[in-house]
Order: structure tokens, then sequence, then C-alpha cells
């Protein structure tokens, strides 16, 4: 039986599909930040995700995903 599903979660405040039926931050977070190079800290419903840990963590229908950089200056 094939079945259509539509989940979606938000990232930085909009709404972002999720087109698998298994969704992991780590896909995720490659969708956002292309230069691999650069340093994030990504939060799922309000808890920080280390990065060793983005792999396993499955994103769900109505998750809030943060991603952000540090930034420096005055």
């Amino acid at each position: 039986i094939f079945f259509m599903f539509k989940k979606n979660c938000i990232v930085n405040g909009k709404e972002f599909p999720i087109d698998k039926m298994e969704f992991h931050l780590e896909e995720l977070v490659k969708k956002f930040i292309k230069d691999k190079k650069t340093k994030v800290a990504v939060a799922v419903n309000n808890k920080i995700i280390v990065k060793s840990e983005w792999r396993k963590k499955r994103i769900f229908n109505g998750d809030i995903i943060e991603i952000v950089q540090p930034f420096f200056g005055g």
C-alpha cells in the first residue's frame, strides 16, 4: 500500500517539509549549511543536540529546530 504523507518541521522560524519517512538531523543541517567547515550549534525543541548525535537524532512532524552560527564583534 502506497500512501502520501506530509510532515513539516520548523527551521529557524520557517516551515520546512520533510520528504522522507525517516529524516535525521544531520541531513537537515547539510541542507542549510553548505560549507562543512562552518561551525554551528543546533537545538531541537529547545534542547541542544551535540554534533556526535546528529546522525541518530530523528526529526519528527512539528519539531522546532534552531541552527545558529557564532559571530564575533561588539
